[in-house]
């Protein structure tokens, strides 16, 4: 393991190095010992001066009389993914890091609940735990709600593939049946940046992006190979037949995504990322949010327009503004938020634009964490996609994985160690 170097690796470091217990591959097109690529040695360099730092603003002084308090909301170990139904109830589906899923029924007061603000199904309503691998950045990484009320699932099966299901909830809506063959199987070539989010945009399309699948510094180059899906972001159109026994939903690459040339991936509607492992869509403007998890220097967020498919996010030519390795690009697409490691930073967890009702001075900020734990912030991007002054909102849990919004646009926090929490005033 490097020091320095981050992924989202939520079980022991955060290192973009190779598989624990196996040998790190060569590159291909290469006879250089792995330690003297360029990848490895741009992954081992000191980060250069002049680096945006997050400088946040602490919030009594950017907002003076305001305030944010975490509601304990969800008492369960290693939550990683949670969604909520559309109908504004406060209930959803929770599900953890080893492939089980639960059901949960909002409420301000549960007295079956303890310090909770939400009651928890007692067993799972499905439970893929012993077909799901869970070291490094593997485990049930995505959760999303789809056509017709299914529950979409990204997860790392026990070879170590990324793999998408659909479920379908029971009429008595305490369990979970297991839809048709995965609809999607992806190899992934470590257990180290795989991604993982999931999303529909306003647009009726499923968003799903993948990272470069690990390795100091993308050694495999997958980052700026198009006709990989891994380091890019997928978007489909869904489709089913419905009949009495079933519904076989098929997924196809989208209409209108981008030619990318010749043997690309047409499946493919960003690419160039490093481990976009969570993304999401501001119910007002329909921009995408992407959070990409930087190497070892930057952290960065990207927001893409509907109309920019085909957006190169740079890596591993960058690592946000800074150069990494191998020729420029020249249709880099420059992050709209990005800040240093350092002072407990190291790796970005989106993230939501807020549309709720109990912050609303919060209202159109982007509120997004780290996952060492150094806060919750919230920054604002004007109409020329420039972040203004960022704040600390004054709160923060120790492993931050995931913000949740509900469907009145109120947000949560997931914490591997410690639950699920409502964003108060």
């Amino acid at each position: 393991m490097t020091a320095g170097c981050s992924s989202i690796d939520i079980d022991v470091s955060r290192s973009g190095g190779s598989t624990a217990g196996s040998s790190p591959a060569e590159p291909p097109g290469t006879t250089l010992p792995l330690t003297q690529t360029p990848e490895y040695v741009a992954s081992n360099t000191p980060c250069p001066r002049g680096l945006t730092k997050l400088g946040a603003v602490p919030l009594g002084e950017a907002a003076p009389g305001r305030s944010v308090t975490l509601t304990p909301f969800l008492e369960l170990a290693e939550p990683t993914a949670m969604v909520f139904d559309s109908d504004g109830s406060g209930s959803g589906f929770v599900g953890d890091r080893r492939g089980r899923i639960w059901r949960f029924w909002g409420g301000e007061t549960a007295s079956d609940a303890v310090g909770a603000a939400a009651r928890l199904a007692a067993e799972p309503a499905a439970d893929f735990s012993s077909n799901t691998a869970a070291e490094h950045d593997q485990g049930l990484v995505g959760m999303t709600l789809g056509p017709r009320g299914r529950l979409w699932i990204n997860r790392t099966d026990r070879t170590g593939a990324s793999v998408l299901t659909v479920l379908t909830p029971t009429p008595d809506d305490n369990a979970l049946e297991g839809g048709p063959t995965d609809m999607l199987r992806l190899e992934q070539p470590s257990a180290q940046h795989n991604g993982g989010a999931l999303v529909f945009g306003p647009d009726g399309l499923l968003y799903v992006s993948f990272g470069d699948g690990g390795g100091l510094g993308d050694p495999r180059h997958h980052g700026q190979n198009v006709a990989t899906p891994l380091g890019a972001v997928l978007r489909f159109e869904v489709d089913t037949a419905q009949s009495d026994a079933t519904d076989e939903w098929q997924l196809s690459a989208a209409g209108g995504n981008p030619d990318l040339g010749a043997g690309s991936d047409p499946r493919i509607w960003a690419y160039g990322a490093r481990n976009s492992f969570s993304m999401s869509f501001d119910s007002m403007t329909g921009d995408l949010w992407i959070a990409d998890v930087g190497q070892q220097c930057v952290e960065e967020v990207t927001v893409l327009g509907p109309s920019e498919g085909g957006a190169n996010l740079g890596w591993n030519a960058w690592e946000g503004s800074r150069r990494f390795v191998g020729p420029d690009v020249s249709n880099h697409r420059v992050p709209d938020l990005e800040y240093r490691h350092g002072r407990g930073l190291c790796a970005v967890i989106g993230g939501h634009v807020y549309r709720g009702s109990r912050l609303d001075w919060l209202t159109g900020r982007y509120v997004f964490t780290d996952l060492c734990g150094a806060g919750v912030f919230a920054a604002s991007v004007n109409s020329g996609l420039v972040p203004d002054v960022i704040w600390h909102l004054g709160v923060s849990t120790p492993r931050p994985v995931g913000i949740a919004a509900d469907a009145d646009g109120e947000l949560y926090l997931i914490d591997i160690e410690l639950g699920v929490f409502r964003l108060d005033g």
